[in-house]
């Protein structure tokens, strides 16, 4: 019997620079996404009404669930007190309680997340993608 052996090299050096990548993908990950949140942010700001004090358009907040291993979460959300009556739309009632009318919602949030996924999603997620490659190593 013939034994075979081979050398692998630059499999030590492609080790660290995975287990680097691996140490610092929580972090970068976070960053880009709080960068791609902060644009639907943007988004939402803009489309949302005025009103009389423009408090509403103030409302908005985000959050940053940690990474825990599978999954990192941006989440916003607009703490404003009628928000959602005015997004979603609402029944109007008199003083004593009898319905007068509906107000139609104005959907400014969900027109909002369209325009951010048709424009700004996919290149933020590719450059996020290629700034992840490239901390590992690749291309």
């Amino acid at each position: 019997m013939s034994g075979s052996d081979f050398e692998v090299k630059g499999l030590d050096d492609l080790s660290e620079k995975l287990l680097s990548a691996i140490e610092e993908f929580p972090g970068t990950t976070e960053k880009g996404l709080v960068t791609l949140g902060n644009k639907l942010k943007k988004e939402c700001v803009k489309n949302t009404p005025e009103g009389s004090t423009g408090k509403l358009k103030k409302g908005w907040k985000h959050k940053v669930e940690g990474y825990n291993g599978s999954e990192l979460v941006y989440e916003l959300i607009n703490k404003h007190p009628v928000h959602h009556l005015l997004n979603n739309g609402h029944v109007k009632k008199t003083p004593g309680g009898r319905t007068v009318g509906y107000y139609e919602g104005q959907h400014y949030t969900e027109k909002s997340v369209k325009v951010f996924e048709a424009s700004d999603l996919q290149p933020g997620l590719e450059r996020l993608t290629k700034k992840l490659l490239k901390k590992a190593g690749g291309t």
